[in-house]
């Protein structure tokens, strides 16, 4: 048992597990037991991690996106998460405004609210189709298409004066809006390695939210002083710059390596055939590990290195010879592991929860006792932005330390599991916030103490974000974008609660209802437990079973 992760009996190596740490010797030797892991490649040959292995091995080709520069990956991921920043902000910036539309369009709040929702649910059936295109021909020609489409939404948002137009606007920019739901993550995937992700997951998460919370306090004054046509037309200008950005900037990520040099995948444990191989080279030509990255190199690098202009194009050929149909189709399926199904309901209903509560602010502010302004209700969001910075801060490098101390703890090896040791931090704060919120407006507390609870579901959803993309990155991190459609098929909930939450805030009272939405998640929460030590056999069952070969085959 790891750290009271159970362990298989079935497999020599479990698909998630890794090699993550080795010891150092006095004479800078790494090994692990009877393994020697020198000939591996490590975090650093001298400092702090020097112990860490990268995993996965990163192959010696100069076009591995695992070996680009890191200043290249984190100025491409800057990139892309100001962008996905821009399109969290897009979806609820309007809500604001939801008390002067449904005056405008002579619908009440709940039908507007409701109808509107209509675009969550696109989102949810989107992701299936962006992400089998994404997995066929790649990352860069997704990301593209789907700032064009928010350009082109935004436009026509802004020049909308009815709401059968402005409902159209919205439902193209949805579409658009799909691929940063499941592509960034994956991205993430596709050039850090395991002990890098959680900072940059943190990192995404930050932006998300800052978008999502953050863009209805800019926005409640747009609308106040300019009209809800202006929020699209800012966002046109927005995407109209970043359209250019990403296309000079942020390359394909999408690469195809040996095997072998994925050391967290497979039935065998491919750490050790790797070292091996790597030795028995050493010992044909007679040289010493230092003489190891030429020879590879020598070996390796039978592909030249593609030139900046070669990374312009936005094809780059079939990223997986799987057809189209079937990688669509495969989310569906993977909710029948237990690891995607654990993340689809543990992810999805935290964040939904979150999307509910922001678009039911205007009802629940501008009425008595508070009377907010469209502008006011605006700034509630500015709680929101301050607990997802501050989550921010805490969650990347504790989500990284964590990786590295239990790995340590267990000699060295490394369970996806070990991720879902933050969820306590969602258990704790995450149960307090939503029932706080919901007694505190019930019982008129002053407007402050709301607002603080607000504050703190933003703050904890990021733990929560970081546990379970982390954890299914690396449980299946060859099949990553489609886990990841899966688990956002939480939108169509999102839609469902939008369509009756106002109506139910109005029938029982915000008390009851964030209690009733507290103990479900608390429910979900502790649900972490058996995940965390079952985790790994179920990830050894869903490796053997012919149902789930199928479905990965598929």
């Amino acid at each position: 048992m790891g750290l009271g992760v159970l362990d298989d009996r079935h497999l020599e190596h479990v698909p998630g597990t890794a090699l993550l740490t080795d010891v150092v010797d006095a004479d800078a030797h790494h090994h692990h037991g009877d393994l020697d892991t020198t000939v591996l490649r490590h975090a650093q040959k001298n400092g702090k991690d020097s112990d860490v292995l990268l995993v996965p091995q990163p192959s010696r080709s100069p076009n591995d996106p695992l070996n680009w520069p890191l200043w290249k990956k984190d100025l491409m991921l800057f990139i892309i998460c100001i962008d996905t920043a821009v399109v969290g902000a897009w979806g609820p910036m309007i809500s604001p405004g939801y008390g002067l539309m449904s005056e405008q369009f002579h619908m009440s709040y709940n039908a507007l609210n409701g109808g509107l929702g209509w675009g969550i649910f696109l989102i949810g059936i989107s992701c299936f189709f962006t992400n089998a295109m994404a997995v066929v021909w790649g990352r860069r020609p997704i990301f593209l298409l789907g700032n064009l489409l928010l350009f082109i939404s935004s436009l026509w948002g802004y020049f909308a004066h009815s709401y059968g137009s402005l409902l159209a606007s919205r439902l193209i920019g949805c579409i658009g809006m799909s691929p940063f739901e499941v592509l960034v993550t994956t991205t993430i995937a596709d050039i850090y390695f395991v002990h890098q992700r959680g900072l940059r997951l943190a990192m995404w998460g930050l932006c998300l939210s800052v978008g999502v919370g953050g863009g209805g306090i800019i926005s409640g004054y747009i609308i106040q002083d300019l009209g809800w046509n202006w929020t699209y037309g800012i966002c046109a200008v927005l995407y109209g710059v970043f359209i250019p950005v990403l296309f000079f900037f942020c390359p394909e990520t999408a690469y195809r390596r040996d095997a072998v040099f994925n050391t967290d995948q497979g039935t065998e444990d491919r750490a050790e055939h790797l070292a091996e191989e790597k030795l028995a080279r050493l010992d044909e030509k007679n040289e010493t590990v230092e003489s190891l990255d030429r020879i590879e190199t020598n070996i390796t690098w039978s592909e030249p290195k593609a030139s900046y202009w070669d990374d312009l194009k936005i094809f780059h050929g079939r990223q997986c010879d799987d057809a189209y149909w079937k990688v669509l189709v495969r989310p569906l399926f993977m909710l029948v592991f237990p690891q995607v199904l654990f993340s689809f309901f543990a992810y999805g209903l935290t964040t939904s929860w979150l999307i509910v509560v922001g678009s039911v602010l205007a009802q629940l502010f501008s009425a008595p006792p508070y009377n907010f302004s469209v502008s006011a209700i605006g700034l509630v969001s500015l709680s929101a932005l301050i607990g997802s910075i501050l989550g921010a801060f805490v969650t990347g490098p504790t989500a990284d330390w964590v990786v590295k101390f239990m790995s340590r703890r267990n000699k060295g090896v490394y369970e996806p599991e070990f991720r879902l040791t933050l969820i306590v931090v969602v258990l704790i704060l995450g149960g307090l916030s939503f029932f706080g919120f919901g007694l505190s407006l019930q019982a008129h507390d002053p407007w402050i103490a709301p607002v603080i609870f607000y504050g703190i579901q933003y703050f904890s959803v990021g733990f929560m974000n970081i546990a379970v993309y982390g954890y299914l990155t690396d449980c299946h991190r060859d099949k990553a974008p489609e886990a990841f459609a899966a688990i956002n098929l939480r939108n169509i909930y999102s839609f469902g609660m939008n369509y009756f939450i106002s109506s139910w805030l109005m029938s029982q009272g915000p008390g009851e209802v964030f209690s009733i939405v507290g103990g479900v998640h608390v429910f979900i929460c502790l649900c972490a437990i058996p995940m965390y030590i079952f985790g790994k056999r179920c990830r050894s069952w869903t490796s053997r079973a012919k149902i789930f070969q199928v479905v990965m085959r598929a």
